[in-house]
Order: C-alpha cells, then structure tokens, then sequence
C-alpha cells in the first residue's frame, strides 16, 4: 500500500505558550520522536503542516525526510489544517492508498501502534482506523482515500471526530492507551516526564 502521512502542528500551544512539539524527551524532541516514528512506516511522504511555530521547527529539526508544509492560516483550527495537509499531499501523491493522519503532541505514540493500525486496515477491508483510548476514538487515524471527499467538509475544532461518529460501521478501532495523554500544559509535560520514567520508553 501506498501509504502518505500527514503530521499535524500547526496548533497556538495557546496553554503551554510555547512550542509544545518542540519539548524534550531524553535527547529528541516530541515531534521529532514522531517523525522518527513515522518514517519507519516508510511512506511514500509525510507532510509536516506547521503554523504558529514553523521557524522554530525549522531551527530546531533535521526535516529532510519531510514536506514542510507551512500554513499561513493556522489559526482556523484543526479541520482547516487537516484539509490543507490532505490537498498538500495528494497534489504530491495523487494514486495514495492510505492517508495517516498524527498529531505533535501525543508523545508515547510508537511505529508498533502505527503498524498495527496498517495491519488492520489492509486484512479488515474497513475503510478508517483509529486509535482508542478512555472509551473514545481520535487520532491516530488512517484514511482510505475513498473518503477524501468527506474529509474536505470538515468544520470546526473537533477534526475528524464527527466524521468518525458517522462511519462507525466502516471503523476499526485500535487499543492505544497512552493515547489519551497528550501535552497542553507545563504540569502536563511534568506529568509527562513522570510517566515516561515509569515506561522507560525512551
């Protein structure tokens, strides 16, 4: 399968009030932990859609094996970036068999998640998979392309959770527990750091 990744962050960090993607883990930071993560997918692409931050991602990261992609218009919320990630990409990759949508600020994401999300999608026949954590679903999520046309209607804040909730049928989803924690705030990343001790991910 053709498979194209779109990282998304381009978010404010409004709470944190900096560069939340760009915090330390051990001697990365997260979205270059994701990144690495991503790549041993080895996808046709990955496109980086950046906003507020672009010129300290840019300082601060080897980018070479992405599509930097920056949004001028990040401040529209998280559907504009997914739906400016998503024609990004498939003016790069027009024949994609898979879109994998991921966030900068879920840092125990790992390439065995996102292998497990591959395997379903290609023995299920579903056409979405997406993570699970404390009884909800969002991202990561994997995209067949038959369903570009309604990723572009997205709205709003929420990204692709409504449209998840409409296709519940046509959805497989994928226990991923660490999941639920992402980093909005310092006592998040505190938190964070704890956790990571104890998982000695890293």
């Amino acid at each position: 399968m053709k498979l194209g990744v779109i990282i998304l962050a381009a978010g404010a960090a409004s709470r944190m009030g900096k560069a939340k993607m760009l915090l330390p883990i051990g001697n990365k930071t997260i979205l270059g932990h994701i990144i690495q993560e991503v790549k041993a997918l080895n996808p046709a692409t990955i496109c980086l859609v950046s906003g507020k931050y672009t010129a300290e991602i840019q300082a601060a990261l080897d980018l070479s094996s992405v599509t930097l992609i920056p949004f001028a218009n990040w401040q529209a919320g998280m559907a504009a970036s997914i739906k400016f990630g998503m024609e990004a990409l498939l003016e790069k990759e027009p024949a994609i068999g898979g879109i994998l949508f991921v966030v900068s600020d879920q840092p125990f994401l790992e390439r065995q998640m996102l292998f497990r999300m591959i395997d379903a999608f290609q023995q299920s026949g579903k056409g979405i998979v997406a993570a699970q954590y404390q009884d909800q679903f969002g991202t990561p999520v994997l995209f067949h392309p038959r369903y570009i046309h309604q990723i572009r209607t997205l709205e709003g804040d929420r990204g692709a959770k409504k449209l998840l909730e409409k296709l519940v049928d046509d959805l497989v989803l994928i226990d991923f527990p660490l999941g639920a924690f992402d980093i909005d705030t310092e006592e998040d990343y505190a938190q964070f750091q704890l956790l990571l001790k104890q998982q000695d991910a890293y």
